[in-house]
């Protein structure tokens, strides 16, 4: 709560001290527990060995506290604000309150596994979360010093929900409306949202040894989306160092890759802005900190830019199993032309069916986008249609003006979010692999074909069956909230109103430019879309109904007349 005060209000010099000597005596707090309990340990190399996250935490508190007192408070903002060219004026207690953050993950993951414990299923635990954590977001944007001018209660749940559930649409400009707080507030929601936060506590068990319960297992392999439990640690640990690694490289290439022509906002470095649209552009947020997001003039046309958008988009929609794959192929001899046939074949069917989409959308985009600026050349044309292609699915980033899409393109975009990205991803949408298996499954069922094959395997039926009902409830939730929308709002466009909607269920972002002018009513049932896409309609129905049991007998058989 302290933090929270510090920073979500504004401070006297009195107040600011006495805040500052409440977080300092809580750490040190910790620093005399852990000393205590390693004092009393019978054995305390077993003690740091099972409590390797606190040993750390302890030893960067250590370590930090001699560095303050050798070299001093000043010296510590040199080095942030002449090295790393980060504006900070007191980095001392910024470090001390990354530390605090860092504790309260330790206890967040010793929660967590406790999880068995508790008599709820992992789809309604799941479901929860990101409640709790849009709710928490909703309140940390209405603090006065998160906005310049204030914002309601409606459109900070909205900008929270469209954040975690890594959405993009925006009902005030993130550019203006928020403070640089706010957008830390964003980025670091856009951040938990996109991994989740259980991932992130179920992260911190890891250094424990009594996190292995069967609940504790059910409920990672339902948020990675794993056929097999005992692999979900694995992919767990996969998920925050790739994420970790991908973003810190993506970080790197974007601030180099600025033209002289991007201008940065007042107040916030070219390293902030390269870390916000990286983190946003893995997670498949699509929030931008410019009023017209790519399309700002003076963005629009850095190619180099939006090329490790693109990538980064790419990596956090295809989905982390698929990353997982590939990584593990250097394990394994093959000549390098061959490489593909030793993925999985859930990776190699995402990977086939993202390329085909990609492509697809991007010669769609390049033939049916009717208007192109003189300053734009052919090679900037392939450009912004594989940009638009890419985001189209699961970002919402969007570098043209999307209010002069042509119908016949508004519909192929409407596909293109229909479908998503791939299962185990930061993306929305039914998922890659469920558009190949229905697919598949409808033209074996035209040519009468009794087993449904994926490159040499066979596929269960339960798949095709599962794949079809992620479809139809997907298609039901969104004619839902289509029609809820042509309600409340019957003056504008149906079109706008269902590329909208579909924007906001498969958390893409995109928008016909309705989103700010909507009522209240809309923007809750946007709200609705965004959580329902986020966590994903299957999971809702599970969280909702309980399971039907097992029975051994079956009735008799029928026939009735199909198409």
């Amino acid at each position: 709560m302290a933090i929270v005060y510090l920073h979500g209000y504004h401070q006297t010099d009195a107040t600011r001290h006495t805040v500052q000597l409440l977080i300092r005596t809580s750490i040190w707090f910790f620093m005399i527990k852990y000393l205590v309990r390693i004092f009393y340990d019978f054995n305390p190399i077993e003690f740091i060995r099972d409590n390797r996250a606190d040993s750390l935490a302890f030893a960067f508190m250590a370590i930090e506290e001699i560095f303050f007192i050798i070299f001093g408070h000043d010296s510590i903002n040199s080095l942030f604000q002449n090295t790393l060219h980060i504006p900070v004026t007191d980095s001392y207690m910024l470090i001390i309150q990354i530390i605090y953050l860092i504790i309260i993950g330790l206890e967040l993951g010793k929660a967590a596994m406790k999880l068995s414990k508790v008599k709820i299923s992992p789809a309604r635990l799941l479901a929860l979360s990101f409640i709790i954590l849009i709710g928490s977001g909703t309140m940390l944007l209405m603090l006065p010093e998160m906005t310049t001018h204030g914002i309601n209660f409606i459109d900070s749940l909205f900008t929270s929900t469209s954040a975690v559930c890594v959405t993009g649409l925006t009902v005030v400009s993130t550019a203006t409306a928020f403070t640089h707080k706010g957008h830390w507030i964003i980025m670091m929601l856009i951040q938990f949202g996109g991994i989740n936060i259980l991932a992130f506590a179920a992260f911190f068990t890891i250094f424990y040894r009594d996190s292995s319960s069967i609940k504790y297992q059910s409920l990672i392999k339902d948020l990675l989306d794993t056929d097999e439990m005992s692999k979900s640690r694995s992919i767990l640990r996969s998920v925050i160092v790739f994420s970790i690694i991908i973003e810190a490289v993506g970080i790197a290439l974007v601030y180099f890759s600025w033209g002289p022509t991007v201008v940065f906002k007042e107040g916030e470095s070219r390293f902030f802005f390269s870390m916000f649209h990286c983190i946003s552009a893995f997670n498949n947020a699509g929030f931008g900190l410019w009023t017209d997001n790519f399309y700002e003039h003076g963005v629009r046309l850095s190619w180099g830019v939006q090329g490790v958008i693109v990538l980064l988009v790419f990596l956090g929609g295809i989905g982390f199993p698929v990353l997982q794959d590939f990584a593990s192929l250097r394990k394994k001899p093959f000549k390098s032309i061959l490489f593909f046939k030793h993925l999985q074949p859930s990776s190699r069917i995402a990977v086939r069916t993202s390329f085909f989409l990609i492509v697809g959308g991007a010669l769609a985009f390049f033939f049916l986008y009717p208007v192109y600026p003189d300053d734009v050349s052919t090679g900037g044309r392939v450009m912004q249609s594989v940009f638009q292609s890419v985001t189209a699915r699961t970002a919402g980033f969007h570098s043209v003006d999307i209010g002069k899409f042509s119908e016949p393109l508004i519909l192929i975009f409407c596909f293109l979010m229909f479908i998503g990205a791939s299962p185990g991803s930061t993306g929305g949408g039914i998922k890659t692999t469920t558009l190949a298996v229905i697919l598949k499954s409808t033209f074996n069922a035209v040519r009468g074909t009794k087993h449904l094959t994926f490159l040499q395997h066979t596929l269960r039926p339960a798949l095709v069956q599962r794949a079809l009902s992620v479809a139809i409830i997907y298609s039901c939730w969104f004619l839902i909230g289509t029609v809820g929308l042509s309600i409340a709002e019957p003056h504008i466009n149906v079109m706008h109103l269902v590329f909208e909607e579909l924007s906001a269920l498969s958390t893409v972002g995109l928008s016909m430019g309705i989103t700010s002018s909507l009522g209240v009513a809309a923007k809750t049932i946007l709200v609705l879309s965004m959580y329902i896409g986020r966590i994903g309609s299957l999971t809702i129905v599970l969280a909702l109904i309980r399971r039907a049991a097992n029975v051994e007998y079956t009735y008799s058989h029928t026939n009735i007349l199909i198409g």
